[in-house]
């Protein structure tokens, strides 16, 4: 969002952050907007002064005493309260499930992403995790966090889901977008910070969205291994010509189903295994609605 003749650089970045939140009915704290504001360095006092001063609250924003929504949605400061209040019930499965995720063999990083890494936690939301797994064993991980999130979902409460996956050896995503800038500086590491570290520094190029947004925003609930000695015999085991038979047949047969798709056609080849392609159409969605909302207040 360009400066214009009402609104200084600094209040098109700070109306540009609120209205990305506003997609996911989130008014957000002054703290929260500095984090993650769009494409401009500063510190927490710019934002205070410039919230304090001129019009964005007389004209573009509305503020409870807490959070900052766009002009016409106070209705979320409840939202953002009672889900809020969901979050917080939701953090010990969280952490229990990250050292489920972090006993896996071959796992090194487990991170909270999603709706509950925001505290936007909604009724009948999932726990998503971000996991990177040593190169050369992403798919068959991929393929039993997969087979035990669908045991969740009919034996248990349906909240365990493990949607994304990187190899060690492919830590740089692809995609550079605001979408993916987002989902990278939010989420929580829980489970290996030396690999948290490594994926946000092979993809400086978030920087450029978010530049306020370094390290993790919490280590709160750092967790290890439900059993360090049970992860290391599965890693034992599976490193062997059996382990590797599972781990070609499943990528073999995955990246042949995805090139099959409409979705994902052409994506996927061996000489890119290592990859774990993003599809695109939830990115796509959501950076829409968040630039209709930015063009709603440059054309008032």
């Amino acid at each position: 969002m360009r400066a214009t003749a009402r609104l200084n650089t600094l209040e098109c970045a700070i109306c540009s952050t609120i209205a990305y939140f506003d997609v996911f009915d989130f008014p957000v704290t002054l703290l929260e907007t500095h984090r993650y504001l769009h494409g401009m360095r500063c510190g927490p006092t710019d934002i205070l002064q410039a919230v304090s001063s001129g019009m964005l609250i007389e004209r573009y924003l509305e503020c409870d005493g807490e959070y900052f929504a766009l002009r016409g949605r106070s209705a979320l400061f409840e939202v953002r309260r009672v889900r809020q209040d969901l979050s917080q019930r939701q953090w010990k499965t969280a952490r229990l499930l990250g050292r489920f995720l972090a006993t896996l063999p071959n796992v090194r990083m487990v991170a909270m992403t999603g709706s509950l890494a925001a505290g936007n936690f909604a009724p009948g939301g999932d726990i998503d995790f971000l996991l990177i797994t040593d190169a050369g064993t992403m798919w068959r991980t991929r393929a039993l966090c997969r087979v035990l999130a669908r045991l969740d979902d009919k034996l248990g409460k349906g909240l365990f889901c493990p949607n994304t996956f990187l190899s060690a050896a492919a830590l740089r995503l692809p995609r550079k977008s605001l979408y993916d800038a987002q989902e990278l500086s939010q989420m929580i590491p829980l489970f290996g910070l030396v690999e948290y570290e490594a994926v946000r520094r092979a993809n400086a190029w978030t920087e450029e969205w978010l530049p306020n947004a370094a390290g993790p925003p919490s280590r709160d609930i750092a967790c290890e291994p439900l059993s360090p000695g049970l992860k290391r015999c599965g890693e034992w085991l599976l490193d062997s010509a059996a382990g590797q038979a599972i781990e070609n047949f499943e990528a073999s047969r995955k990246i042949h189903r995805f090139n099959d798709t409409d979705h994902l056609k052409g994506a996927w080849t061996r000489s890119t295994r290592e990859s774990h392609s993003m599809w695109d159409e939830m990115r796509l969605k959501i950076e829409k609605a968040w630039r209709d909302r930015v063009d709603a207040i440059a054309s008032e």
